[in-house]
Protein backbone atom coordinates (compact mmCIF):
# COMPACT_ATOMS: atom_id res chain seq x y z
CA UNK A 1 0.00 0.00 0.00
CA UNK A 2 1.45 3.24 -0.89
CA UNK A 3 1.13 5.94 2.00
CA UNK A 4 0.23 9.32 0.95
CA UNK A 5 2.85 11.38 2.89
CA UNK A 6 1.48 14.74 2.17
CA UNK A 7 -2.09 13.34 4.17
CA UNK A 8 -0.30 12.16 6.86
CA UNK A 9 1.52 15.49 7.59
CA UNK A 10 -1.53 17.65 7.10
CA UNK A 11 -3.95 15.12 9.08
CA UNK A 12 -1.17 15.05 11.64
CA UNK A 13 -1.22 18.93 11.74
CA UNK A 14 2.45 19.03 10.90
CA UNK A 15 1.85 21.19 7.39
CA UNK A 16 -0.72 23.99 6.99
CA UNK A 17 -3.19 24.43 4.04
CA UNK A 18 -0.91 26.09 1.88
CA UNK A 19 2.22 24.13 2.88
CA UNK A 20 0.03 20.63 1.39
CA UNK A 21 -0.97 23.35 -2.18
CA UNK A 22 2.20 23.93 -2.71
CA UNK A 23 3.48 20.35 -2.08
CA UNK A 24 0.79 18.41 -4.33
CA UNK A 25 1.07 21.30 -6.95
CA UNK A 26 4.49 20.89 -7.80
CA UNK A 27 5.24 19.79 -11.07
CA UNK A 28 6.68 16.23 -9.78
CA UNK A 29 3.12 16.21 -8.35
CA UNK A 30 1.75 16.97 -11.66
CA UNK A 31 3.56 15.05 -13.67
CA UNK A 32 2.80 11.90 -11.71
CA UNK A 33 -0.19 12.61 -11.51
CA UNK A 34 -0.92 12.79 -15.05
CA UNK A 35 0.80 9.79 -15.90
CA UNK A 36 -1.01 7.64 -12.89
CA UNK A 37 -4.37 8.99 -14.00
CA UNK A 38 -4.76 10.39 -17.12
CA UNK A 39 -1.85 9.43 -19.89
CA UNK A 40 -4.07 6.83 -21.66
CA UNK A 41 -7.50 8.73 -21.30
CA UNK A 42 -9.44 9.02 -24.69
CA UNK A 43 -11.52 12.22 -23.50
CA UNK A 44 -10.56 15.01 -25.33
CA UNK A 45 -11.68 18.74 -24.14
CA UNK A 46 -11.85 21.66 -26.79
CA UNK A 47 -8.77 21.40 -27.51
CA UNK A 48 -9.44 17.77 -28.62
CA UNK A 49 -6.25 16.38 -27.56
CA UNK A 50 -6.37 12.74 -25.95
CA UNK A 51 -4.07 11.75 -22.80
CA UNK A 52 -1.81 9.73 -24.88
CA UNK A 53 -1.52 12.90 -27.28
CA UNK A 54 -0.80 14.99 -24.72
CA UNK A 55 2.63 12.97 -23.42
CA UNK A 56 4.90 14.65 -25.83
CA UNK A 57 5.05 18.00 -24.30
CA UNK A 58 3.23 16.81 -20.72
CA UNK A 59 6.49 17.19 -19.00
CA UNK A 60 7.84 20.86 -20.25
CA UNK A 61 3.58 21.98 -19.97
CA UNK A 62 3.06 20.87 -16.35
CA UNK A 63 6.61 22.32 -14.80
CA UNK A 64 4.78 25.63 -16.39
CA UNK A 65 1.50 24.69 -14.92
CA UNK A 66 2.77 24.05 -11.64
CA UNK A 67 4.30 27.92 -11.79
CA UNK A 68 1.32 29.23 -12.79
CA UNK A 69 -0.71 27.32 -9.97
CA UNK A 70 1.19 28.55 -7.84
CA UNK A 71 1.74 32.33 -8.37
CA UNK A 72 -2.22 32.70 -9.37
CA UNK A 73 -1.78 33.11 -12.69
CA UNK A 74 -3.28 29.41 -13.70
CA UNK A 75 -6.22 29.83 -16.25
CA UNK A 76 -8.51 26.96 -17.08
CA UNK A 77 -9.68 26.00 -20.90
CA UNK A 78 -13.55 26.53 -21.15
CA UNK A 79 -14.62 23.12 -20.52
CA UNK A 80 -16.52 21.35 -23.80
CA UNK A 81 -19.88 20.65 -23.46
CA UNK A 82 -21.43 17.07 -23.50
CA UNK A 83 -25.38 17.28 -23.03
CA UNK A 84 -26.58 13.88 -21.36
CA UNK A 85 -29.92 13.59 -22.28
CA UNK A 86 -32.52 13.00 -19.61
CA UNK A 87 -35.87 12.16 -21.64
CA UNK A 88 -38.97 14.00 -23.57
CA UNK A 89 -39.83 17.10 -22.20
CA UNK A 90 -36.84 17.71 -19.94
CA UNK A 91 -33.73 19.44 -20.27
CA UNK A 92 -30.35 18.12 -20.91
CA UNK A 93 -27.96 18.07 -18.11
CA UNK A 94 -24.89 19.87 -19.26
CA UNK A 95 -21.55 18.16 -18.80
CA UNK A 96 -18.17 19.50 -18.93
CA UNK A 97 -15.27 18.17 -20.55
CA UNK A 98 -12.01 19.96 -19.12
CA UNK A 99 -8.85 19.26 -21.71
CA UNK A 100 -6.16 16.94 -20.36
CA UNK A 101 -3.60 19.17 -18.60
CA UNK A 102 -6.62 20.70 -17.07
CA UNK A 103 -8.00 17.50 -15.64
CA UNK A 104 -4.71 16.60 -13.93
CA UNK A 105 -5.06 20.15 -11.94
CA UNK A 106 -8.47 19.48 -10.90
CA UNK A 107 -7.82 15.89 -9.76
CA UNK A 108 -4.82 17.31 -7.77
CA UNK A 109 -7.83 20.16 -6.31
CA UNK A 110 -9.74 17.13 -5.50
CA UNK A 111 -7.49 15.48 -3.42
CA UNK A 112 -6.80 19.21 -1.61
CA UNK A 113 -9.81 19.17 -0.68
CA UNK A 114 -10.71 15.87 0.23
CA UNK A 115 -7.71 15.97 2.34
CA UNK A 116 -8.70 19.15 3.72
CA UNK A 117 -12.68 18.52 4.28
CA UNK A 118 -12.34 14.48 5.05
CA UNK A 119 -15.79 13.96 6.53
CA UNK A 120 -17.39 15.30 3.17
CA UNK A 121 -16.27 13.29 0.31
CA UNK A 122 -18.81 11.35 -0.38
CA UNK A 123 -17.95 7.61 0.33
CA UNK A 124 -20.76 5.58 -0.64
CA UNK A 125 -22.06 4.92 -4.12
CA UNK A 126 -25.80 5.35 -4.93
CA UNK A 127 -26.35 1.41 -4.56
CA UNK A 128 -25.12 1.32 -1.43
CA UNK A 129 -27.60 4.35 -0.18
CA UNK A 130 -30.04 2.00 -1.72
CA UNK A 131 -28.91 -1.40 -0.17
CA UNK A 132 -29.17 0.50 3.22
CA UNK A 133 -32.72 2.24 2.55
CA UNK A 134 -34.26 -1.09 1.57
CA UNK A 135 -33.08 -3.18 4.12
CA UNK A 136 -34.59 -0.73 6.46
CA UNK A 137 -38.04 -0.37 4.53
CA UNK A 138 -38.52 -3.81 5.06
CA UNK A 139 -37.66 -3.79 8.96
CA UNK A 140 -39.67 -0.99 8.69
CA UNK A 141 -42.78 -2.62 6.67
CA UNK A 142 -46.56 -2.72 8.63
CA UNK A 143 -45.30 -0.18 11.00
CA UNK A 144 -46.95 3.65 11.23
CA UNK A 145 -43.68 5.45 9.94
CA UNK A 146 -44.24 8.14 7.57
CA UNK A 147 -41.92 8.70 4.62
CA UNK A 148 -40.91 12.03 2.47
CA UNK A 149 -39.22 11.70 -0.87
CA UNK A 150 -38.34 14.67 -2.68
CA UNK A 151 -35.44 16.08 -4.51
CA UNK A 152 -33.51 19.51 -4.92
CA UNK A 153 -34.29 21.66 -7.71
CA UNK A 154 -31.75 22.04 -10.39
CA UNK A 155 -29.05 21.45 -7.52
CA UNK A 156 -25.46 22.07 -9.38
CA UNK A 157 -27.05 25.19 -11.30
CA UNK A 158 -28.24 26.94 -8.27
CA UNK A 159 -25.08 27.31 -5.88
CA UNK A 160 -24.02 30.31 -5.17
CA UNK A 161 -20.47 31.49 -5.48
CA UNK A 162 -20.31 34.02 -3.22
CA UNK A 163 -21.68 31.43 -0.93
CA UNK A 164 -19.31 28.77 -1.90
CA UNK A 165 -16.57 30.62 -1.34
CA UNK A 166 -17.42 31.86 1.84
CA UNK A 167 -17.70 28.08 3.19
CA UNK A 168 -14.43 27.28 1.67
CA UNK A 169 -12.69 30.17 3.01
CA UNK A 170 -13.40 29.33 6.40
CA UNK A 171 -11.33 25.91 6.35
CA UNK A 172 -8.65 26.51 3.47
CA UNK A 173 -6.36 28.98 5.04
CA UNK A 174 -4.67 29.09 1.79
CA UNK A 175 -5.34 31.85 -0.60
CA UNK A 176 -4.11 30.28 -3.97
CA UNK A 177 -6.14 27.50 -3.48
CA UNK A 178 -9.25 29.62 -2.93
CA UNK A 179 -8.50 31.64 -6.31
CA UNK A 180 -7.74 28.42 -8.69
CA UNK A 181 -10.96 26.84 -7.40
CA UNK A 182 -13.16 30.81 -7.86
CA UNK A 183 -12.08 30.46 -11.30
CA UNK A 184 -12.45 27.00 -11.90
CA UNK A 185 -16.01 27.88 -11.38
CA UNK A 186 -16.41 31.10 -12.94
CA UNK A 187 -15.06 28.93 -16.58
CA UNK A 188 -17.89 28.33 -18.96
CA UNK A 189 -18.97 25.73 -20.28
CA UNK A 190 -19.17 26.18 -24.16
CA UNK A 191 -20.18 23.84 -26.66
CA UNK A 192 -17.64 22.13 -29.64
CA UNK A 193 -17.92 24.80 -31.98
CA UNK A 194 -18.22 27.53 -30.24
CA UNK A 195 -15.91 30.18 -31.49
CA UNK A 196 -13.28 31.90 -29.01
CA UNK A 197 -14.79 35.67 -29.33
CA UNK A 198 -18.34 33.91 -28.06
CA UNK A 199 -16.76 32.09 -24.52
CA UNK A 200 -17.98 34.50 -22.25
CA UNK A 201 -21.20 34.48 -23.26
CA UNK A 202 -21.26 31.22 -21.77
CA UNK A 203 -20.05 32.40 -18.09
CA UNK A 204 -22.39 31.11 -14.87
CA UNK A 205 -22.66 33.70 -12.19
CA UNK A 206 -23.67 30.58 -10.03
CA UNK A 207 -24.11 27.18 -10.48
CA UNK A 208 -21.18 24.25 -10.18
CA UNK A 209 -19.89 22.66 -13.51
CA UNK A 210 -21.00 19.33 -13.64
CA UNK A 211 -18.76 16.65 -14.49
CA UNK A 212 -15.34 17.87 -13.34
CA UNK A 213 -13.31 16.35 -10.36
CA UNK A 214 -14.31 18.90 -7.95
CA UNK A 215 -18.05 19.32 -8.68
CA UNK A 216 -19.60 16.40 -6.26
CA UNK A 217 -17.59 17.45 -3.39
CA UNK A 218 -17.72 21.55 -3.61
CA UNK A 219 -22.01 20.51 -3.84
CA UNK A 220 -20.89 18.29 -0.85
CA UNK A 221 -19.33 21.59 0.67
CA UNK A 222 -22.38 23.46 -0.08
CA UNK A 223 -25.27 21.16 1.69
CA UNK A 224 -23.18 20.31 4.94
CA UNK A 225 -24.45 22.12 7.18
CA UNK A 226 -28.16 20.85 6.12
CA UNK A 227 -27.24 17.82 6.21
CA UNK A 228 -25.42 18.58 9.68
CA UNK A 229 -28.54 19.60 10.93
CA UNK A 230 -31.25 17.22 9.65
CA UNK A 231 -29.42 14.12 10.84
CA UNK A 232 -29.64 15.82 14.48
CA UNK A 233 -33.63 15.41 14.38
CA UNK A 234 -34.93 13.50 16.48
CA UNK A 235 -36.53 10.63 15.64
CA UNK A 236 -36.18 11.03 12.28
CA UNK A 237 -33.73 9.37 9.62
CA UNK A 238 -32.00 11.62 7.05
CA UNK A 239 -30.83 10.52 3.49
CA UNK A 240 -29.43 12.54 1.00
CA UNK A 241 -27.41 11.62 -2.32
CA UNK A 242 -26.65 14.46 -4.27
CA UNK A 243 -30.12 16.50 -4.91
CA UNK A 244 -32.30 13.05 -3.91
CA UNK A 245 -33.79 13.35 -0.47
CA UNK A 246 -35.49 10.43 1.54
CA UNK A 247 -36.51 10.69 5.49
CA UNK A 248 -38.43 8.82 7.21
CA UNK A 249 -39.77 8.76 11.07
CA UNK A 250 -42.98 9.52 13.25
CA UNK A 251 -45.55 11.62 10.55
CA UNK A 252 -45.19 14.95 12.65
CA UNK A 253 -41.26 14.60 13.01
CA UNK A 254 -40.96 13.69 8.98
CA UNK A 255 -44.06 17.11 8.24
CA UNK A 256 -42.15 19.32 9.99
CA UNK A 257 -38.76 18.13 8.61
CA UNK A 258 -40.12 19.11 5.31
CA UNK A 259 -40.39 22.46 6.12
CA UNK A 260 -37.14 22.65 8.09
CA UNK A 261 -35.08 21.65 5.09
CA UNK A 262 -36.96 23.33 2.85
CA UNK A 263 -36.25 26.83 4.67
CA UNK A 264 -32.62 25.85 4.88
CA UNK A 265 -32.00 25.02 1.73
CA UNK A 266 -33.91 28.43 0.56
CA UNK A 267 -31.53 30.81 2.53
CA UNK A 268 -28.86 28.66 -0.06
CA UNK A 269 -30.12 29.74 -3.24
CA UNK A 270 -31.99 25.74 -3.55
CA UNK A 271 -35.48 25.12 -4.02
CA UNK A 272 -37.04 21.56 -2.38
CA UNK A 273 -40.21 20.21 -4.92
CA UNK A 274 -43.17 20.98 -3.42
CA UNK A 275 -45.85 18.90 -2.14
CA UNK A 276 -48.05 18.60 -5.18
CA UNK A 277 -45.10 17.74 -7.51
CA UNK A 278 -44.81 14.36 -8.76
CA UNK A 279 -41.22 14.31 -7.09
CA UNK A 280 -42.01 14.60 -3.54
CA UNK A 281 -43.61 12.08 -1.77
CA UNK A 282 -44.83 12.56 2.07
CA UNK A 283 -46.94 9.73 3.92
CA UNK A 284 -47.47 5.98 4.74
CA UNK A 285 -44.43 4.02 4.51
CA UNK A 286 -46.71 0.97 3.15
CA UNK A 287 -47.96 3.55 0.05
CA UNK A 288 -45.92 3.05 -3.18
CA UNK A 289 -42.51 5.93 -3.30
CA UNK A 290 -39.24 6.18 -5.75
CA UNK A 291 -36.14 6.43 -4.43
CA UNK A 292 -33.07 6.70 -6.83
CA UNK A 293 -34.57 4.94 -9.43
CA UNK A 294 -35.92 2.18 -7.42
CA UNK A 295 -39.63 1.47 -6.55
CA UNK A 296 -41.04 0.70 -3.03
CA UNK A 297 -44.31 -0.98 -3.13
CA UNK A 298 -43.32 -2.82 0.43
CA UNK A 299 -42.93 -5.56 0.79
CA UNK A 300 -42.12 -5.76 -2.67
CA UNK A 301 -39.18 -3.32 -4.10
CA UNK A 302 -38.90 -2.86 -8.24
CA UNK A 303 -37.97 -0.45 -10.46
CA UNK A 304 -40.03 1.93 -12.19
CA UNK A 305 -41.54 1.48 -15.74
CA UNK A 306 -39.18 4.06 -17.54
CA UNK A 307 -36.21 2.73 -16.00
CA UNK A 308 -35.98 -0.86 -17.03
CA UNK A 309 -37.75 0.23 -20.11
CA UNK A 310 -34.48 2.52 -20.80
CA UNK A 311 -32.32 -0.30 -20.15
CA UNK A 312 -33.87 -2.42 -22.97
CA UNK A 313 -33.28 0.41 -25.21
CA UNK A 314 -29.96 -0.06 -24.76
CA UNK A 315 -29.89 -3.40 -25.38
CA UNK A 316 -32.35 -3.01 -28.60
CA UNK A 317 -29.09 -0.22 -30.27
CA UNK A 318 -26.52 -2.77 -29.19
CA UNK A 319 -28.66 -5.37 -31.84
CA UNK A 320 -29.27 -3.13 -34.05
CA UNK A 321 -25.92 -1.78 -34.24
CA UNK A 322 -24.53 -5.80 -34.76
CA UNK A 323 -27.09 -5.86 -36.95
CA UNK A 324 -26.72 -3.24 -39.56
CA UNK A 325 -22.53 -2.41 -38.88
CA UNK A 326 -21.55 -6.38 -39.53
CA UNK A 327 -20.26 -5.83 -42.91
CA UNK A 328 -18.40 -2.91 -41.98
CA UNK A 329 -16.86 -4.43 -39.58
CA UNK A 330 -15.88 -7.25 -41.65
CA UNK A 331 -14.47 -5.14 -43.54
CA UNK A 332 -12.42 -2.81 -41.73
CA UNK A 333 -10.97 -5.49 -39.42
CA UNK A 334 -9.78 -8.76 -41.98
CA UNK A 335 -8.35 -10.85 -39.29
CA UNK A 336 -12.20 -11.50 -37.58
CA UNK A 337 -14.78 -13.81 -39.32
CA UNK A 338 -18.58 -14.21 -39.00
CA UNK A 339 -18.57 -16.67 -36.04
CA UNK A 340 -15.39 -14.62 -33.99
CA UNK A 341 -18.02 -11.40 -34.66
CA UNK A 342 -21.23 -12.94 -33.02
CA UNK A 343 -18.76 -14.75 -30.60
CA UNK A 344 -17.60 -10.90 -29.77
CA UNK A 345 -21.28 -9.64 -29.74
CA UNK A 346 -21.95 -12.27 -27.20
CA UNK A 347 -19.39 -11.63 -24.57
CA UNK A 348 -19.53 -7.65 -24.84
CA UNK A 349 -23.94 -8.31 -24.73
CA UNK A 350 -23.88 -10.85 -21.50
CA UNK A 351 -21.76 -8.44 -19.60
CA UNK A 352 -23.72 -5.74 -20.10
CA UNK A 353 -26.48 -7.99 -18.73
CA UNK A 354 -24.75 -9.66 -15.69
CA UNK A 355 -22.50 -6.43 -15.09
CA UNK A 356 -18.75 -6.84 -13.90
CA UNK A 357 -16.51 -6.94 -11.30
CA UNK A 358 -13.09 -4.31 -11.41
CA UNK A 359 -11.33 -3.33 -8.35
CA UNK A 360 -13.49 -5.52 -5.71
CA UNK A 361 -16.19 -3.45 -7.40
CA UNK A 362 -19.36 -4.29 -9.02
CA UNK A 363 -20.53 -2.85 -12.17
CA UNK A 364 -23.60 -2.45 -14.50
CA UNK A 365 -27.71 -2.24 -14.69
CA UNK A 366 -27.60 -5.55 -12.37
CA UNK A 367 -25.50 -4.45 -10.16
CA UNK A 368 -26.86 -1.46 -8.91
CA UNK A 369 -30.50 -2.89 -9.03
CA UNK A 370 -29.43 -6.03 -6.91
CA UNK A 371 -31.98 -4.85 -4.04
CA UNK A 372 -34.94 -5.35 -5.98
CA UNK A 373 -37.12 -8.87 -4.82
CA UNK A 374 -39.56 -8.64 -8.32
CA UNK A 375 -38.04 -11.57 -10.12
CA UNK A 376 -40.99 -11.58 -12.93
CA UNK A 377 -39.63 -8.10 -14.06
CA UNK A 378 -36.28 -9.67 -14.19
CA UNK A 379 -37.54 -12.78 -16.37
CA UNK A 380 -40.20 -10.52 -18.15
CA UNK A 381 -36.95 -8.47 -19.34
CA UNK A 382 -35.01 -11.38 -20.37
CA UNK A 383 -38.05 -12.66 -22.48
CA UNK A 384 -37.56 -9.44 -23.89
CA UNK A 385 -34.06 -9.24 -24.73
CA UNK A 386 -34.30 -13.34 -26.40
CA UNK A 387 -36.91 -11.95 -28.59
CA UNK A 388 -34.76 -8.98 -29.70
CA UNK A 389 -31.92 -11.87 -30.60
CA UNK A 390 -34.49 -14.33 -32.35
CA UNK A 391 -34.97 -11.69 -34.82
CA UNK A 392 -31.50 -11.35 -36.06
CA UNK A 393 -30.85 -14.66 -37.87
CA UNK A 394 -27.41 -14.21 -37.73
CA UNK A 395 -27.55 -14.84 -33.72
CA UNK A 396 -29.26 -17.28 -33.99
CA UNK A 397 -27.71 -19.84 -37.16
CA UNK A 398 -25.77 -22.22 -34.94
CA UNK A 399 -29.25 -22.63 -32.71
CA UNK A 400 -29.91 -21.57 -29.18
CA UNK A 401 -27.41 -18.46 -28.45
CA UNK A 402 -25.56 -18.28 -25.50
CA UNK A 403 -27.67 -15.36 -23.42
CA UNK A 404 -27.04 -15.18 -20.22
CA UNK A 405 -30.08 -13.43 -17.95
CA UNK A 406 -30.87 -10.80 -15.46
CA UNK A 407 -32.59 -13.05 -13.36
CA UNK A 408 -29.44 -15.57 -13.14
CA UNK A 409 -27.61 -12.30 -12.47
CA UNK A 410 -29.41 -11.19 -9.86
CA UNK A 411 -29.16 -14.60 -7.97
CA UNK A 412 -25.19 -14.66 -8.72
CA UNK A 413 -24.44 -11.11 -7.47
CA UNK A 414 -26.28 -11.41 -4.31
CA UNK A 415 -24.78 -14.79 -3.58
CA UNK A 416 -21.91 -15.97 -5.70
CA UNK A 417 -20.34 -12.73 -7.69
CA UNK A 418 -17.10 -14.49 -8.19
CA UNK A 419 -18.22 -17.51 -9.25
CA UNK A 420 -17.43 -17.15 -12.69
CA UNK A 421 -21.08 -16.26 -14.21
CA UNK A 422 -19.84 -12.30 -13.94
CA UNK A 423 -17.23 -11.27 -15.51
CA UNK A 424 -14.00 -10.59 -13.25
CA UNK A 425 -11.59 -8.34 -14.74
CA UNK A 426 -9.48 -9.00 -10.96
CA UNK A 427 -8.96 -11.68 -12.40
CA UNK A 428 -6.68 -10.64 -15.42
CA UNK A 429 -3.34 -10.13 -13.75
CA UNK A 430 -0.58 -11.29 -16.25
CA UNK A 431 0.29 -9.56 -19.57
CA UNK A 432 -0.81 -13.05 -21.32
CA UNK A 433 -4.05 -13.30 -19.80
CA UNK A 434 -5.00 -9.60 -20.56
CA UNK A 435 -3.57 -10.52 -24.22
CA UNK A 436 -5.87 -13.48 -24.08
CA UNK A 437 -8.68 -11.32 -23.17
CA UNK A 438 -8.39 -9.13 -25.70
CA UNK A 439 -7.82 -11.43 -28.60
CA UNK A 440 -11.28 -13.15 -27.16
CA UNK A 441 -12.71 -9.78 -27.84
CA UNK A 442 -11.34 -9.13 -31.23
CA UNK A 443 -9.40 -6.13 -29.58
CA UNK A 444 -5.71 -6.95 -31.29
CA UNK A 445 -4.69 -8.26 -34.91
CA UNK A 446 -2.82 -12.08 -34.50
CA UNK A 447 -0.34 -10.28 -37.02
CA UNK A 448 0.66 -7.42 -35.52
CA UNK A 449 3.10 -7.83 -32.93
CA UNK A 450 2.42 -5.87 -29.36
CA UNK A 451 5.34 -5.19 -26.57
CA UNK A 452 3.78 -5.61 -22.60
CA UNK A 453 3.67 -1.76 -22.33
CA UNK A 454 1.45 -1.92 -25.64
CA UNK A 455 -0.74 -4.89 -24.42
CA UNK A 456 -1.11 -3.20 -20.90
CA UNK A 457 -2.26 -0.07 -22.12
CA UNK A 458 -4.75 -1.13 -24.72
CA UNK A 459 -6.03 -3.63 -21.90
CA UNK A 460 -6.35 -0.68 -19.40
CA UNK A 461 -8.04 1.53 -21.85
CA UNK A 462 -10.35 -0.95 -23.19
CA UNK A 463 -11.63 -2.10 -19.47
CA UNK A 464 -11.94 2.07 -18.93
CA UNK A 465 -13.98 2.21 -21.19
CA UNK A 466 -16.28 -0.79 -20.85
CA UNK A 467 -16.50 0.17 -17.03
CA UNK A 468 -17.65 3.76 -17.83
CA UNK A 469 -20.55 2.58 -20.17
CA UNK A 470 -21.53 0.56 -17.33
CA UNK A 471 -21.17 3.13 -14.93
CA UNK A 472 -23.18 4.76 -17.20
CA UNK A 473 -26.02 2.37 -17.17
CA UNK A 474 -26.03 3.16 -13.32
CA UNK A 475 -25.97 6.63 -13.87
CA UNK A 476 -28.78 6.92 -16.29
CA UNK A 477 -31.47 5.86 -13.49
CA UNK A 478 -31.81 8.63 -11.16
Amino acid sequence: MIIDIDAVLYAQGFIKEDELFRRMFTANALIFAYREKFKSSPAKGVDRINGFQYSTRSEKELELVSEKCLNETFRFSPFLEKLKLKGRHKAPRIIGIPTIRDRVVLHQLHRFLALVFPKTVQRNVASTYVRSVAEEMIDLEGSDTWICCTDIEKFYDSIQHDRLIKLLKKQINCKTAISLIAHALHTPTVPQNARRINYSAFKQEKGVPQGLAISNILAAIYMVDVDTHMTSIAGLTYYRYVDDVLMYGDPKVVESAYESVRRRLSRRGLTLHGRTSPKTYIGPIDRRFSYLGYDFKLPNITVRDETFERFLRAIAAKVSDFKHNYAKRLEKHKYLNQERLVDIFFLELNEKITGAISGNKRYGWMAYFNQITDEKLLHQMDRAVASMIARVPLLTAKGNPPLKTLARSHYELKFNPRGGYIRDYDLNISVAQKLRFLDARGRVDPDVPLTDAQIIERYERYVKFVLAKMHADEGEIY
